[in-house]
């Protein structure tokens, strides 16, 4: 299955000319018009700091507190080490 995206503006009289690339394969094909939403009404988002993911995504278990980034740069020197525990 291929597809091919182009971006259109609908005329007055809400018709449209769509023109495919001269490689497309013949035959049956399906179009699906989206309203696209218009560049006022896109909101600023704030972007998520791996930190703010990693506190959406995750849970600790009951009675295990947080992990500081010294805790995993530890636990990582005595992995590689052969001294941790896992």
């Amino acid at each position: 299955m291929r597809a091919h995206r182009v971006r259109v503006r609908v005329a007055k009289d809400q018709e449209l000319r769509l023109t495919l690339p001269s490689d497309f394969p013949l035959g049956e094909a399906e179009v699906i018009v989206l309203e696209a939403p218009r560049v006022d009404e896109v909101k600023e988002t704030r972007k998520l700091t791996v930190d703010d993911l990693l506190a959406a995504k995750l849970t600790r278990p009951p009675g295990v507190g947080p992990v500081t980034l010294g805790d995993m740069e530890r636990a990582i020197v005595e992995g590689a080490s052969g001294r941790g525990g896992v």
